[in-house]
Parts: structure tokens; sequence; C-alpha cells
């Protein structure tokens, strides 16, 4: 099911995970919200399209890159989801 902007439940499992709990790798992200690695790496994917997280390398093993939540573009969506909301509501009554 994909729900506006693009976003699948399971991306929004794996954002949410990230912007809480922080940077982590795809297999830590896998194992603490419980998907398979494949669907995280999917969502991540997605996230990174949509400019929702980045990639950043990972000094202490290069394999395993962290992934942040951009918590300012995070907050944003936030904002716009809101105004569509209060835009359906005004045009439902009307």
């Amino acid at each position: 099911m994909r729900l506006p902007f693009g976003l699948t439940k399971s991306s929004i499992l794996v954002l949410d995970s990230l912007a809480h709990d922080g940077p982590m790798y795809p297999q830590e992200i896998a194992d603490k919200v419980g998907l398979a690695p494949r669907t995280v790496t999917l969502a991540l994917r997605n996230l990174l399209k949509l400019n929702l997280c980045r990639k950043v390398a990972n000094f202490q093993d290069m394999r395993k890159p962290l992934y942040h939540a951009d918590i300012e573009r995070i907050r944003k969506l936030e904002r716009e989801i809101d105004i569509w909301r209060t835009l359906a509501s005004v045009r439902a009554r009307g």
C-alpha cells in the first residue's frame, strides 16, 4: 500500500526508527524493526530518493554504511501533511 509522497508502511517504520534511535546500519534497522533486510534496503532507497534520510560512511566498518534521518525534512513533510488534512476537511464540509 502506498501512502502520500510515495512512502510505504515499511519506509515509515524505518524512518521512525532512524528518527527516534539515531544513525544505524541496515541490518541493525532490520533487527530493531522486525523487517527482512531486503525490505529495509528498499525502504532506505525510497527514503534516500525523497531526501528523508542520508547515507554516511561508517569509519569503524566501511561495509556497513550508517543512515541518518533528516529531521528538518521530516518536520517539513509533517507540516505538508497537516496542511493537506486541513484542506481535505474544508473541502469535505463545503
